[in-house]
C-alpha cells in the first residue's frame, strides 16, 4: 500500500485535463451512504475475536468525468471486534468498540452499471469501549488504549441503477488502531480493522 499514492495520482490527472469544452460530460453529485458492516481486528489479538456487527452512514461528493470519478466522504462508521466466547447473558468474553469520523476519497471506474473502485481513508477517533461479559462498557482508557487516528484502505464494489447504487465496501486498517494493554508492563500491541459493509447509496 506504500505505493497507493503513486497509483492514483495518474487518475487524479487524468479528470483534471478533460477539456473545458467537454463540460457536458463532467458532472458533480451529492449523496448519501448508509449501511451494515461486520468487523473484526488483525494482529496480535486476532487469535481469538469473531466479527462484531456494526454499520456506516454520512453523505459524499462526486465528481464525474468520462466514466471514472473521484468521490470523497464523510462517514459515521462503528467497528470493533469481540472474543469468540463473548455473551453478555453468561457474563462471558469481551467486546471492544470503535467509532470514528472516516474522511475517504475514492477513484471509481463505472463500467456500464457496474462500478469498482478504491482509495485511502481516514479515521479519527471518536471513542472506544470495552465490555466485559454483561458488565457495563467502560472506556477503552481503563484497559487499553485506541490511537486517535487509522489510515486504512478502501475497495468497493457494486451496481448503479440511476441514482441509486448497491455494493459491497471492504476496509482494511493500515495503521496500528490500539495503543498498549495497561498491564504490570505496558506493552505496544499490533492491532488492525478489518471491516466489509453492504452499502446502499442515493444521489441527488
Amino acid at each position: 500500500m506504500r505505493n497507493a499514492p503513486r497509483l492514483l495520482l495518474p487518475l487524479l490527472g487524468l479528470l483534471t485535463v478533460v477539456p473545458t469544452h467537454r463540460a457536458e460530460a463532467q458532472s458533480i453529485s451529492f449523496g448519501v451512504l448508509a449501511g451494515a458492516s461486520l468487523s473484526t481486528f488483525t494482529g496480535d489479538l486476532a487469535s481469538d475475536v469473531k466479527n462484531n456487527a456494526g454499520f456506516i452512514v454520512g453523505g459524499f461528493v462526486r465528481l464525474g468525468a468520462m466514466g471514472f470519478a473521484v468521490q470523497p466522504g464523510l462517514y459515521y462508521t462503528a467497528k470493533g471486534a469481540k472474543t469468540s466466547d463473548f455473551s453478555e447473558s453468561t457474563g462471558q468474553g469481551s467486546k471492544t468498540s470503535l467509532d470514528y469520523i472516516q474522511i475517504p476519497i475514492v477513484i471509481r471506474l463505472h463500467l456500464g452499471p457496474l462500478y469498482v473502485g478504491g482509495g485511502p481513508a481516514i479515521g479519527l477517533k471518536l471513542k472506544c469501549m470495552n465490555t466485559v461479559g454483561s458488565a457495563s462498557a467502560t472506556d477503552c482508557a481503563d484497559a487499553a488504549g485506541a490511537k486517535s487516528t487509522e489510515i486504512s484502505g478502501i475497495a468497493e464494489a457494486g451496481v448503479e441503477m440511476g441514482k441509486i447504487s448497491l455494493g459491497l465496501r471492504g476496509d482494511l486498517g493500515l495503521t496500528n488502531a490500539m495503543e498498549a494493554v495497561q498491564s504490570g508492563n505496558a506493552s505496544n500491541i499490533g492491532v488492525k480493522t478489518r471491516t466489509v459493509s453492504a452499502v446502499l447509496m442515493y444521489r441527488f
